[in-house]
């Protein structure tokens, strides 16, 4: 089963899962993370641990953010790890519905795009 990890700032990756569970009930495999108050070099400790032992990926709220660049910085392997960012709902609905179903690349991708899929402009 793919890991997720959720890595964002504040309090968002808690809100977002409390979301989740609401609707899918409890999730396992899953790792909430925050940049609250810690150097870049913190976050990078905080989040290594979790990379071990499966496949994972890695949800950051916005590219360039601190969050982001401490995954970054850690160079991981593409067959192992991915860096989705622009976290949101839809996405992680996608994620936990899906990750026991199909292979890690699929996963990666189908969730990227069911994540797009969401964002709708409605002003009619």
């Amino acid at each position: 089963m793919t890991r997720a990890i959720l890595l964002t700032h504040g309090a968002l990756g808690e809100a977002l899962m409390t979301s989740v569970e609401s609707i899918l009930g409890p999730q396992e495999e899953v790792v909430v993370l925050s940049n609250s108050g810690q150097a870049l070099d913190q976050i990078t400790d905080s989040l290594t641990p979790h990379l071990q032992g499966a496949r994972c990926i890695i949800f950051v709220d916005f590219c360039g953010g601190s969050p982001f660049m401490a995954c970054k910085s850690l160079a991981l392997p593409p067959e192992t790890a991915a860096i989705v960012s622009g976290v949101n709902l839809p996405m992680l609905l996608s994620f936990f519905t899906k990750r026991t179903q199909m292979n890690f690349e699929e996963l990666s991708q189908t969730v990227r795009q069911d994540a797009m899929r969401g964002i709708q402009l409605h002003n009619e």
